[in-house]
């Protein structure tokens, strides 16, 4: 019972923390925007989940482009022994001045355990946040810096371009609550994986001292995520590796 619930959180911890990049935008436009518009290209990137050399999973990130939003995704099926664990999230969200403005996250999550049911609601117009189907409205100030669980990757696309090499995201849980995310590029190195091998960026989280974080990504591929590594005192908890990348036009408005 033990194993099932630590996989269960690391499950959770994979999809909070996978650090989905994407790139800089040279695609053709829809009806509703130009290529002018666009700062990220549109793509569709899977991924193998590994654990101890072993493969336990597919995970997909893609980002589509309509009516001046964007739509991040991200989806998983993990399974280890009897543990198994399917879910979906996704944010929509709009650039303000080079900052990432989300406007509305989800989460589903099905498998061994509870299923959940995450949302998040932001209206920077009435600045205002409300969670879960009802709309609960929180009453914690309004942040204009506020990021989600997967709008914040784009953010850090956006400083990895400017030349930034450490980075503080106030980013909302599934519940409302605000927490200080902050990471660092530790080193550059090449890196072997499924795609092929690439010249990456380390990062590593920092304000997690108990639990080790690393992300790689290609500056090549302008900063898509192409490995993460997860450990608690330094033993692998999980190892998930780019295996294909597809870059979209941002007429492909079909999820992958």
């Amino acid at each position: 019972m033990r194993t099932k619930l630590k996989w269960r959180l690391l499950a959770s911890l994979l999809c909070t923390s996978l650090l989905a990049l994407c790139g800089i935008s040279h695609a053709e436009s829809d009806t509703t925007a130009s290529v002018a518009d666009m700062k990220f290209r549109p793509f569709n990137a899977d991924y193998l989940v590994y654990r101890a050399g072993k493969k336990h999973g597919d995970a997909n990130r893609f980002l589509k482009f309509s009516n001046n939003r964007y739509q991040m995704g991200y989806s998983s099926n993990i399974s280890w022994l009897i543990f198994s664990d399917k879910r979906l999230e996704t944010s929509e969200f709009q650039l303000n001045n080079d900052q990432v403005q989300p406007l509305h996250y989800l989460m589903k999550r099905q498998g061994t355990g509870p299923s959940r049911h995450y949302e998040l609601h932001l209206d920077p117009t009435k600045q205002q946040l409300t969670v879960g189907k009802k709309r609960e409205l929180i009453a914690n100030s309004w942040q204009d810096n506020w990021l989600d669980p997967l709008s914040y990757h784009q953010q850090l696309v956006l400083d990895l371009r400017a030349g930034k090499t450490e980075f503080f995201y106030d980013v909302l849980n599934r519940n409302g609550n605000s927490k200080t995310y902050h990471y660092k590029v530790v080193m550059e190195e090449p890196l072997a994986l499924p795609y092929g091998t690439l010249r990456t960026l380390r990062i590593a989280r920092m304000d997690d001292p108990e639990k080790q974080v690393y992300a790689w990504v290609a500056p090549e591929l302008d900063y898509m995520l192409v490995r993460l590594w997860r450990g608690e005192d330094n033993v692998e908890q999980f190892d998930v590796q780019l295996h294909k990348l597809e870059w979209l036009s941002s007429q492909d408005k079909g999820s992958p």
